[in-house]
């Protein structure tokens, strides 16, 4: 009798087994969208500062940032072209359709 008292087994059915697998999982959604609001995309890019030049403006509209850059919005199409090697000149057609 002592020998059959010494060796135990330890076992543990499927359903045990399934439902500690279901309970664990559930833990780590929770956790993980927890962890997703407290520290994800949508806190950080409403706590962005965006740093851009004179001649660009940054809006902030459902939830995508915009920057928009107007570098050649003091010249005409004719200093732009006088800007321009004659070699490009002779190389590319530049259509202008103004008001």
């Amino acid at each position: 009798m002592m020998e059959s008292e010494k060796k135990m087994k330890y076992e543990i059915t499927m359903y045990k087994l399934l439902g500690i697998f279901i309970v664990g999982l559930i833990i780590f959604m929770g956790i993980g969208f927890w962890v997703g609001n407290t520290f994800g995309y949508s806190r950080g890019v409403d706590e962005t500062d965006i740093i851009v030049p004179d001649y660009c403006s940054a809006s902030y509209r459902n939830g995508q940032i915009t920057v928009t850059c107007t570098e050649l919005e003091d010249y005409t199409a004719l200093e732009l072209c006088n800007m321009l090697s004659s070699s490009l000149k002779n190389k590319i057609k530049v259509v202008v359709i103004a008001n």
